[in-house]
């Protein structure tokens, strides 16, 4: 009798152990295949959330919710549309000359594996010559995967306009229908939970908010470091690169490389020489430097109390599943997470690997 109740037990535990595994590689099959609507619901829910702060102010100042909604979502437009209006000139340009900026590249490339070729072949002669046999090579080349790699979360470039377009919407609703999206949510769970819910949603709410807002002040901060040094190389698109190269800087862990890919690229287009590439080097790696250690704890804070594995293991999978914006998502993403997993006691422990040890133990004691 004994061992036939160990016996259910077990069979008990490996069905639920399996219905787990069946249940993630649901979650997983809906993130990757409706990643357009994720991705949308995602963005507009964090724009929604630094936008909420402005639409209280203007209730505050006795305007209806709905007014103030559309005002704080028209002032994004009009950020959104004058930046793009500054820089639209400069896109513009740059598109017109990016076959000769390719063909450039491609010249130049060209040559480093002339190069290569030239060391190779001396490399098997000399084996050649000490009895080895010379072995020959296939080289195949495929189409750059970069673009696929960015767009791999929105599809392709008609998804993403269809994002661009549906977002503002989306976040109007969202603004205006706040009171009742967070009274119907919490609805959801029983009374006793209630007070528990409200109290870890407001908690996302103010992370994701600070966040978002702090990141925009350090790329912007960073992008009027970084643009002026580029001009006085004479890069031609000092003014785009700049805050291409801050933008991508954002990227934990590999944003310095990503920052200085770009701008490398269009000064070894325009034939620069070693020194400018140096400067925009040593500009890109110090900005990036005074950004991650002075910049993004006084203006970001400590909020996302996240340790560097997770991070690192959480840009992998973003990166795998949504491409080039699960990179832009995924620390957002997983600090979110792990609010939930923090204040639900069943997922206390996953919080606690994901998060610093220090950070851990001062939430403990607050």
């Amino acid at each position: 009798m004994p061992e036939s109740r160990v016996e259910v037990t077990l069979t008990a535990r490996a069905a639920a152990a399996s219905l787990r595994i069946i249940a993630a590689a649901v979650v997983c099959g809906c993130l990757y295949y409706a990643s357009t609507i994720i991705i949308t619901l995602i963005c507009s829910i964090f724009i929604a959330f630094v936008l909420d702060s402005g639409v209280k102010s203007l209730e505050r100042a006795r305007l209806p919710r709905w007014m103030g909604s559309m005002l704080m979502v028209l002032l994004m437009l009009g950020i959104v549309s004058l930046s793009a209006y500054f820089l639209y000139d400069r896109a513009v340009a740059l598109l017109d000359d990016l076959p000769h900026i390719a063909a450039n590249l491609k010249q130049l490339f060209a040559h480093f594996e002339t190069t290569a070729k030239n060391i190779r072949q001396s490399t098997s002669t000399i084996l050649s010559q000490g009895g080895e046999a010379t072995i020959p090579s296939v080289r195949l080349e495929q189409e750059s995967p970069w673009m696929q790699f960015l767009l791999r979360g929105l599809g392709s470039l008609y998804a993403a306009a269809v994002t661009v377009m549906f977002t503002p919407f989306l976040v109007f609703f969202m603004l205006t229908s706040k009171d009742q999206i967070w009274a119907s949510t919490l609805n959801v769970f029983s009374v006793e939970k209630r007070q528990h819910v409200e109290d870890v949603l407001r908690g996302m709410s103010k992370m994701v908010r600070e966040y978002v807002l702090g990141n925009l002040l350090v790329a912007l901060i960073s992008a009027l470091f970084m643009t002026p040094v580029f001009a006085a190389v004479g890069m031609q698109y000092a003014l785009l690169m700049g805050p291409i190269a801050s933008i991508l800087s954002l990227v934990p862990y590999i944003g310095v490389a990503l920052a200085m890919l770009p701008p490398m690229l269009i000064s070894l287009a325009e034939g620069a020489r070693l020194e400018p590439l140096l400067v925009i080097a040593i500009t890109v790696v110090v900005v990036h430097f005074i950004a991650v250690n002075f910049l993004t704890p006084k203006l970001v804070g400590h909020r996302v109390k996240l340790n560097a594995l997770t991070v690192t293991i959480a840009m992998m999978f973003w990166g795998w599943l949504w491409g080039g914006i699960g990179l832009v998502l995924a620390v957002p993403v997983t600090a979110a997470m792990k609010a939930i997993f923090d204040n639900v006691r069943p997922l206390k422990p996953y919080g606690e690997w994901m998060g610093e040890p220090k950070g851990w133990s001062d939430d403990q004691e607050q």
